[in-house]
């Protein structure tokens, strides 16, 4: 033990053996890091599974819960409460600003209770009690966007409340931890006065129930023959699955992110490791001619990798502690709950990780080592036989295992490797042929330049092998750095420079002229205006969708979910009759979501509006440009369906910035009418994805380290053959600085080459993203063609100089004696 440990501090000094530890730590620390992460989102979903409804159990709708189904919980001694949540414009010191609100009543919430604070962005402070009438709770975000301050006044509609606390934590809000429109809370009793739930208000209201199990399961059985489409029974259980469904694909795809970062930190090992290895050849021969038995040599180097394994494990896991605290600090302003501390057991899949990866790519070679014979190392001719395919294979295969443990299944994980298998038999072929063609003009090379270009080829294999590593990594930064910096400024480019800006929805027909004559005064462009009424597709040729699709079974978007419809005389601006006759007396539906549905010209859908059932046929589809920023619907109906339905109208504005206060304020005379500024959401989404992708940078960062390890180790691996060159040069005259030009040339052109191809990759990416997720026209970034092949020389260039500076020192004796 204590020669083992002696053994260990010595080779501590050696760049193989630190290359091998921090290899380790990092792919340690970013498995751990991103674990804890996931893990302190669950844990703040899960530590009060009743808080998540607020009750014990909840009936949701779309519309209004009828008073006997309260009626019926009361008598069955139940604890009852109720919740209606919408969005609408909340209006302080001639500001604006779209939010949504719940309003509750007085026993709200039976389980669980809110967070809340005097102070801006505070912790919050526990309480059970909802906000009395007359007042109201409002996130420190919206007091922020509003310039209010506690006990100053804000409008919802036509109704003055008076700001009392700040809304830390709702316990039983529907929205997601991370949510885009800041929220309020009010009490039910002052819903009323607000009038801004009019007809076709998409509101959801809740019946919160709670008590004995016995009373819950007989209201349950009451109630179920009396929902309805857009109603549904909702228990804790129900909605932790789905919460829990989404954490858990959250991070199967952070952990498959950071697989590539534990790939690369493994591939470092094997390299560090084969070098470790030759190292120690002729220390080995000496250890067994002196009576060293194989199976002391087992126990030497198994208590080398035990310590290894010990001191990355405790620097990994604290790195890792180190980079989840980042990142949640990162995320602080999008997380609307509070991250608790992680479980600390919840470090195993990172000391897992470190195992494997250790076990697989470094143990095989060490038992090489303790196999070879004395004599064998001791003949100069010797080779060590290194079966570089079948270790890298059995590395592989334990990073695939891990891949399945992260993802808990191998589908995911299947089609990864064969992306990446794919990837680097196109890379493997593009760098083949620029190698062989930097070869081709470097025939009697003489020149720095020459002789750098010529070892691109020589080298073939490791500089096959380094492109393929630094390609996957600069491609993942210039896709990150184009969606962070341009792709949704190019779409906003695409836009029509005239492109509606601003909605304007929950209007009434007797608000539909002043607006327009305040439209006209200001000299604002608007679209045509559109009645909405809300309505519920429920069959389908006859067929209840219920039936057609069961719990297990997702449903397309339009049969999800209550939806806005509307009439049209004729086909409006930016939609265009793909098939049948739009002035036929039925449906026209968009063409994509008929297409999800599986509906073509002909089919008869049922469609309850307001109670109603009205079953027509589908007599046109049409192709819709969504990016006209319009309004624009999945169907359109009869007018004769709609004559006898309460509607209220939408239309859309292009307000200028020199327009924009003159327009909200001439707005405010209309309290109860929502806005919807598009601009503002658009730079609310720039924000997010800039603190996103900060977020994921710490991860790529951990993936560039670990790339720069095999650089580091792949350059040490070839040292002593470009030794040999570079004493060769000096033999034949050769100076310092030819040696050195070659070096920079040959790192140099490998960065450009991985740059451009990254920047290729990368580009496709982009493509992808904007037709397939944006639906707009795709663009051009030249940037990534121009930083792509910079970034990747500089670095390239800086880290294989440096790895191989000792062939700039190398004396010409050094080719001598190995003559």
């Amino acid at each position: 033990m204590n020669f083992a440990w002696r053994f260990m501090r010595k080779e501590m000094r050696s760049t193989d053996v630190v290359t091998l530890l921090v290899a380790l730590v990092i792919a340690i620390g970013t498995v751990t890091a991103i674990s804890l992460f996931i893990d302190r989102l669950r844990l703040s979903f899960e530590q009060e599974s009743a808080s998540l409804l607020a009750a014990d159990r909840v009936v949701r709708s779309d519309q209004v819960i009828p008073p006997s189904w309260r009626q019926k919980a009361e008598s069955l001694k139940l604890s009852v409460a109720e919740r209606a949540s919408f969005s609408t414009m909340v209006f302080a010191n001639d500001k604006l600003q779209l939010s949504q609100v719940s309003a509750v009543t007085n026993s709200y919430p039976l389980k669980g209770r809110f967070l809340i604070d005097s102070k801006l962005f505070g912790q919050g402070i526990k309480s059970s009690e909802s906000p009395k009438p007359g007042f109201i709770w409002i996130s420190s975000r919206l007091a922020s966007l509003l310039g209010v301050t506690i006990g100053q006044k804000v409008e919802v509609g036509d109704k003055t409340l008076t700001v009392s606390k700040y809304l830390v934590l709702d316990p039983g809000a529907s929205s997601s931890a991370f949510s885009i429109s800041p929220r309020a809370m009010m009490n039910k009793a002052d819903l009323a006065a607000t009038n801004v739930i009019i007809p076709g208000s998409r509101v959801r209201y809740s019946l919160l129930v709670a008590g004995e199990a016995s009373s819950l399961n007989a209201l349950q059985a009451w109630l179920a023959p009396k929902l309805t489409d857009g109603q549904r029974w909702i228990s804790p259980k129900q909605r932790g699955e789905r919460i829990g469904e989404t954490i858990n694909r959250a991070e199967s795809f952070l952990l498959l992110a950071g697989t590539l970062a534990v790939v690369l930190s493994g591939v470092a090992m094997a390299l560090a490791s084969s070098r470790y290895v030759k190292r120690h050849l002729m220390q080995v021969a000496v250890l067994k001619t002196l009576g060293a038995t194989p199976k002391t040599l087992s126990r030497l180097f198994l208590l080398q990798l035990l310590f290894l394994f010990v001191i990355g494990a405790v620097l990994g896991l604290a790195f890792g502690w180190i980079v989840q605290n980042m990142i949640a600090a990162l995320l602080s302003s999008l997380v609307t709950t509070a991250l608790p501390e992680p479980e600390l057991w919840k470090m195993w899949l990172g000391v897992a990780t470190g195992l494997i990866s250790l076990v697989t790519f470094c143990l095989p070679l060490m038992r090489r080592l303790i196999r070879i014979s004395p004599l064998s190392v001791l003949q100069p001719s010797a080779r060590v036989e290194q079966g570089s395919v079948m270790l890298y294979l059995i590395g592989f295969a334990g990073m695939y295992a891990l891949m399945c443990l992260y993802t808990q299944g191998v589908m995911l994980p299947t089609i990864m490797v064969v992306a990446m298998v794919g990837i680097g038999l196109v890379v493997s072929v593009l760098g083949w042929v620029m190698f062989k063609f930097g070869r081709s003009v470097t025939a009697g090379a003489t020149s720095g330049w020459q002789i750098g270009l010529a070892a691109l080829y020589r080298r073939l294999v490791p500089n096959l092998f380094q492109l393929l590593v630094f390609t996957l990594i600069i491609m993942l930064g210039l896709v990150l750095v184009g969606i962070k910096t341009s792709l949704i400024a190019d779409w906003q480019k695409q836009l029509p420079a005239d492109a509606p800006n601003h909605y304007l929805f929950n209007v009434q027909a007797n608000q539909i002229a002043p607006i327009n004559q305040m439209s006209h005064t200001l000299k604002i462009a608007s679209s045509s205006w559109y009645p909405m009424v809300r309505g519920r597709i429920t069959q389908v040729n006859g067929e209840q969708v219920s039936k057609l699709y069961p719990d297990d079974k997702p449903e397309p978007e339009l049969f999800e979910r209550a939806m806005n419809l509307t009439w049209a005389e004729q086909v409006g601006e930016g939609n265009k009759v793909v098939a049948g006759d739009f002035a036929a007396n039925g449906l026209s539906v968009e063409e994509k979501v008929a297409k999800e549905a599986g509906l073509k010209l002909g089919d008869k859908l049922t469609i309850n509006i307001g109670g109603v059932f009205h079953t027509l046929p589908i007599t046109s589809l049409r192709s819709v440009d969504w990016s006209s920023m319009r309004p624009n619907f999945y169907v359109i109906v009869p007018k004769s369906v709609l004559n006898d339905s309460p509607a209220n109208y939408v239309s859309s504005y292009f307000v200028k910035p020199s327009q924009a206060q003159a327009f909200y304020h001439a707005m405010s005379t209309f309290p109860t009418v929502s806005i919807l500024n598009v601009g503002d959401i658009l730079k609310q989404i720039q924000s997010i994805i800039a603190q996103l992708s900060q977020a994921i940078q710490l991860v790529l960062v951990c993936i560039l380290a670990a790339g720069g390890l095999v650089l580091l180790a792949s350059v040490r691996s070839t040292l002593e053959e470009r030794m040999e060159e570079g004493a060769l040069l000096r033999v034949l005259g050769a100076r310092g600085a030819l040696v050195r030009q070659a070096l920079i040339i040959e790192f140099a052109c490998l960065g450009v080459f991985a740059g451009g191809i990254a920047a290729m990759g990368a580009e496709a990416s982009l493509y992808g993203v904007q037709v397939y997720i944006f639906n707009s026209e795709p663009s051009w970034h030249p940037m990534l063609w121009l930083l792509g092949p910079g970034a990747g020389a500089l670095l390239i260039t800086a880290v294989g100089v440096f790895a191989s500076r000792t062939v700039l020192k190398v004396p010409p004796m050094h080719l001598l004696r190995g003559i």
